[in-house]
């Protein structure tokens, strides 16, 4: 018996951990977001509380002073009369204050619970960020602190949710002040609605947070009606059509499940509303009779039907204001969710640029979900200012050996290190400092080509030389000259500048070479550009590049004639590694990747 108790007891104390916790948290953020705001909003809840319990107990002093005049009373209830005004008009004036603060508060939500879930999204680990569900997760955080709000509308929900249950409390002493009759009716019209609107929360949070893929999806569908580059394919194609069937199949999946659980909702609440409206009659009934018996007077009578009424009107402003503030906190804790999310473990060891080797021992990785590995047990060292070109068919896990490489993705087992420093030992940021990536998927920055360059390196973005310089080496200055110069806005959704895809990629390389660090890793940086063009750069790119060691991915093999060395990927391993002679004497994977391209090189 014992253990099932304490069996139940740890269950509610699971179940109450989460909202316990996560209320502590907004109860802080609350207060270092803005703390004056909340305190005149307390302010305002509380006049409103006083007046509401007061009204009755000023009308029943009205109506006692009315039978008894002369000139005392007439001075008191001329007072009275003035204060019942006051009572009346102050909440109308403490709502012009609410409503000054609350435009005020919400100016300000961005800069500070969007820079707080910016700065854990750049701490979130990368290999996290492969699962959807993360991704779900990422979306509803968004969405409750900016779409909903939730972070600055939940706290004054849950205020005024206690605004409204005190004074509920306090017209029911009121009345039970006036008659004990009055108490029990009182809380029948309250009870059973209360605990039917939190039953009916639960089953639409419920709802909610399991169609949160669907939403994804849906947000997805519409981003592709919104881009010129789908629009564009879509039109031309002509396949608009069944985009536009799978969002509204989707939207119409959301609705149907949400309308089942709302009818339901129609039904509870239509039996909550008979019940309250009962209990509200009953009150105004019981009332009657005790003011026909003669044991409340007129006065009484009316306070009596004056505190119902305000029973009456916050128990409706109560259940309006619940669910509101329950589907607010569903949010908030959608919000807090995401910083549950794993972030990258920093290393606690200082970094000391390498001298002599990156090496790779028995690399294993898989992405999450994945049922295959990426990387199969790959062995690689890399010598200080060597050039190394990995090369492989799509899907032979290039651009993940590159990411492992720069400590961006962990290995599942096995282990890189620098000089003999464990990456996963050393702090991030200062291994990021050697280290220069023009990525597979590089971004189109909508900022000046000044930015757009400079931007690996923002300490430097005055240097005028430097900048010059890689211009030139990026073969660039055609293109900065048709612009109109480096401090032209890039991007058309910004009344800017647009370039083509080669010219974007181009843009990305001399971001990457004006970032002077001794490593630099480039994963099929040319992939838009002509082969000749291609080859072209990248030989000079190893010319710029001589001091420094250069790692290469490419699934084209021209720059590979003059890399130190290949290394050749094949289904997450490396299946050959040598120089461009060696390995065509060799006839392996690369001699067939090489003779397959041949007449691109050709000359």
């Amino acid at each position: 018996m014992k253990t099932e108790t304490d069996n139940a007891s740890r269950s509610i104390y699971n179940k109450m951990e989460k909202p316990v916790r996560y209320l502590k948290c907004c109860l802080r953020d609350m207060i270092q977001f803005s703390r004056l705001y909340y305190v005149v909003y307390l302010i305002v809840i509380v006049v409103e509380m006083a007046t509401s319990i007061a009204i009755p107990l000023v009308i029943a002093n009205i109506f006692e002073l009315v039978s008894d005049m002369n000139a005392i009373q007439t001075q008191r209830f001329w007072l009275q009369i003035f204060l019942l005004s006051a009572l009346i008009g102050l909440p109308q004036l403490s709502s012009v204050v609410d409503r000054w603060m609350l435009t005020y508060s919400h100016a300000r939500k961005e800069q500070y619970f969007g820079w707080k879930m910016f700065h854990h999204a750049s701490h979130i680990s990368l290999e996290e960020m492969e699962k959807p569900g993360v991704l779900d997760t990422f979306q509803k955080a968004e969405a409750a602190y900016s779409d909903y709000e939730a972070l600055t509308e939940f706290p004054l929900m849950l205020m005024d949710v206690l605004n409204h249950v005190v004074t509920c409390i306090g017209c029911m002493v009121v009345l039970a002040k006036f008659s004990l009759f009055l108490l029990p009716s009182a809380i029948f019209s309250f009870i059973p609605r209360f605990v039917m609107t939190l039953h009916r929360q639960g089953k639409e949070r419920d709802i909610t947070r399991a169609q949160a893929p669907l939403h994804r999806r849906i947000h997805y569908l519409w981003r592709l009606f919104c881009s010129k580059d789908s629009v564009k394919e879509m039109r031309v194609l002509g396949f608009s059509s069944y985009l536009k069937e799978k969002w509204a199949e989707d939207n119409g999946q959301v609705v149907e499940e949400l309308v089942k659980v709302r009818r339901k909702d129609r039904q509870l609440d239509v039996i909550g509303v008979a019940v309250k409206n009962i209990g509200f009659a009953v009150n105004i009934l019981i009332s009657l009779i005790l003011l026909l018996h003669g044991d409340i007077a007129i006065g009484v009578f009316a306070a009596c039907f004056s505190a119902v009424n305000t029973l009456e009107s916050r128990q409706l402003s109560l259940f309006s204001e619940i669910p509101k503030a329950l589907q607010m906190y569903y949010r908030v804790e959608e919000y807090y969710d995401f910083f549950e999310l794993k972030s990258q473990p920093d290393g606690e060891e200082s970094y000391r640029p390498f001298e002599r080797e990156i090496q790779l021992k028995n690399v294993h990785f898989q992405y999450p979900g994945a049922k295959t590995e990426a990387l199969k047990g790959v062995d690689l060292t890399i010598r200080k200012g060597e050039h190394v070109v990995i090369v492989g068919e799509n899907g032979s896990g290039k651009t993940t050996l590159s990411k492992v490489i720069s400590g961006v993705f962990k290995p599942s087992s096995g282990s890189v290190s620098y000089d003999e420093q464990d990456v996963e030992t050393l702090r991030h940021k200062e291994l990021y400092r050697d280290i220069s990536i023009v990525p597979q998927d590089f971004v189109h920055y909508h900022f000046t080509m000044r930015e757009n360059i400079c931007i690996s390196d923002l300490a430097a973005i005055s240097d005028e030389k430097r900048l010059a310089r890689v211009i030139e080496n990026a073969g660039m200055q055609e293109l900065i000259e048709s612009i109109g110069g480096v401090d032209v806005q890039m991007g058309r959704e910004f009344s800017g500048r647009e370039l083509s895809g080669g010219e974007w990629q181009k843009t990305a390389i001399a971001r990457g070479l004006f970032k002077e660090c001794p490593l630099m890793i480039l994963d099929e940086p040319t992939s838009a550009l002509d082969p000749l063009v291609e080859y072209e750069i990248l030989n000079r790119f190893l010319e710029l590049t001589r001091e420094r060691t250069t790692v290469i991915i490419s699934h084209r093999v021209g720059i590979c004639r003059t890399a130190d060395r290949i290394v050749v990927m094949k289904d997450g391993r490396a299946v050959e590694t040598g120089t461009h002679e060696e390995l065509l004497a060799a006839q392996g994977d690369y001699a067939k990747i090489w003779r397959e391209q041949a007449k691109w090189y050709q000359g």
